[in-house]
């Protein structure tokens, strides 16, 4: 699962170091997401094994499936913005010039980048203060709740990055094709 998304030029030659380590980054987050797929669907299969074949459920396997899907969401979120994959409604910007197209797809990432690092900084801090005073999941098997809400805090950072990088790579293309 490598390579860039249809927004990001890859440039000839040398990538500056900080891309390339922003995208294994990325990269290895979407091998987290993917492997947290894999255990919710281990874990739904143990659970109807043990339902329906020995008539003895699990306690656990409804909140694992519940926090490896936010693990999985939030892990995968900086990949699906690296590449586009998110949804978007692009009419508007359709029947804009080209000029103005290209404006604003440096000001929407720049936004979403500044959406994503306020809501990183808000996670950030409501994990930090779990962490403090040891909140635990009010679940069959008491889990810390920081290390749940954390995964929101890695996705949603990573994907401020992204967006900032969009916005810069958009920026100065927009530049290079100003000047020609």
């Amino acid at each position: 699962m490598n390579g860039s998304g249809p927004d990001i030029p890859r440039r000839r030659g040398r990538t500056p170091v900080i891309v390339s380590v922003l995208d294994r980054v990325t990269d290895a987050s979407l091998w987290i997401a993917m492997a947290a797929l894999a255990a919710i669907f281990l874990a739904y299969n143990v659970e109807v094994v043990l339902r329906y074949g020995f008539d003895s459920p699990t306690r656990w396997s409804a909140e694992f499936v519940s926090y490896f899907l936010l693990v999985a969401s939030f892990a995968a979120m900086p990949r699906l913005t690296r590449d586009g994959g998110h949804v978007a409604v692009t009419v508007l910007l359709e029947k804009l010039p080209l000029s103005a197209q290209k404006l604003a797809a440096i000001a929407i990432a720049g936004l979403g980048a500044m959406i994503c690092i306020i809501l990183a900084l808000i996670a950030a801090e409501e994990t930090l203060r779990q962490m403090e005073r040891g909140v635990r999941m009010m679940a069959a098997v008491p889990v810390p709740k920081a290390a749940i809400s954390g995964w929101m805090v890695w996705g949603l950072a990573l994907a401020a990055l992204q967006f900032l990088r969009l916005a810069m790579s958009d920026s100065a293309r927009f530049t290079r094709e100003a000047r020609a």
